[in-house]
């Protein structure tokens, strides 16, 4: 994958390319980075697909501004630009966990620009819990920081989220984990993000209200053993929110289906893509 750099508005935005054909723009998950999509967008590649894997604004090699209002409409808004930027019309649009909520967004105030959606895990389905809508309140947000990205709370918490912790949890792994939030600019655009609850979350911003207003095929993928959105109390949830969608479960999985089990991910996406291209080439 080849690494890229646009500025939007004002913003950089760094992505990773690979590929020909009907483009698929990935977006990662909260405190993670375009490259986790690295394996899975290679297997969508080889399938006949032009993957944009994003870093999403905050995250990764894209800017990380402190001083902004973040929202769904904002993160909206630059993904549509970055699809002008390269002359594309649409895109099917393939999110993870906070990702899944982003394409969610994107799909209702830009729907437009949205061919498809493949939600992985997908947040914007249930409620936030409290403890992290008071993360932009003033100290609790530094405390939960701090908390947060703690050697132990890491390990525990990524241990938690795949079925088969090894031997994807490695030492080098929970550091990179750590050090997404970790230094000057990360902490800062996490605060950042923090305060800014209102304005991304789907409830408060009356985004969720819509989702019956979508109409794109929508593919919803779940891990058996996701135990941070499980399926019982998500995926099922999601599946009869958004209409016509539908929902795999794949087994022996966490909430990283595209790094515990990409082969399989990729396999139900690529059936997918390749349906929803039929039904409506983008």
């Amino acid at each position: 994958m080849q690494s890229h750099y646009l500025t939007i508005d004002g913003h950089r935005l760094h992505w990773m390319e690979l590929g020909n054909g009907p483009a698929v723009l990935m977006l990662h998950g909260f405190a993670r980075s375009a490259e986790d999509w690295r394996t899975t967008g290679t297997y969508l590649a080889n399938m006949g697909y032009r993957v944009l894997a994003v870093d999403a604004l905050g995250f990764g090699h894209s800017d990380k501004p402190g001083n902004i209002r973040y929202s769904l409409a904002l993160m909206a808004d630059l993904f549509a630009g970055l699809l002008d930027g390269l002359g594309l019309e649409r895109a099917f649009f393939v999110g993870h966990s906070m990702g899944g909520k982003y394409a969610l967004g994107t799909a209702v105030l830009q729907p437009k620009r949205v061919a498809g959606l493949g939600l992985v895990g997908s947040d914007g389905f249930v409620r936030s819990p409290f403890l992290t809508q008071t993360g932009g309140w003033p100290v609790i947000g530094h405390l939960l920081l701090w908390f947060s990205s703690h050697p132990f709370v890491v390990r525990t918490m990524y241990e938690a989220s795949f079925a088969n912790p090894q031997p994807i949890v490695t030492d080098e792994f929970l550091a990179l984990g750590r050090a997404a939030m970790l230094g000057s600019e990360n902490s800062r655009a996490l605060r950042a993000l923090s305060r800014c609850y209102a304005t991304i979350d789907v409830n408060r911003t009356g985004v969720r209200k819509r989702f019956s207003q979508i109409q794109v095929p929508t593919l919803l993928i779940w891990g058996d053993q996701d135990r941070v959105f499980p399926v019982e109390r998500t995926g099922r949830v999601a599946a009869t929110t958004i209409p016509n969608a539908r929902l795999a479960v794949i087994p022996n999985c966490g909430h990283f289906p595209h790094l515990e089990t990409p082969r399989a991910l990729a396999g139900l996406l690529g059936g997918f893509l390749a349906h929803a291209h039929r039904v409506a080439p983008w």
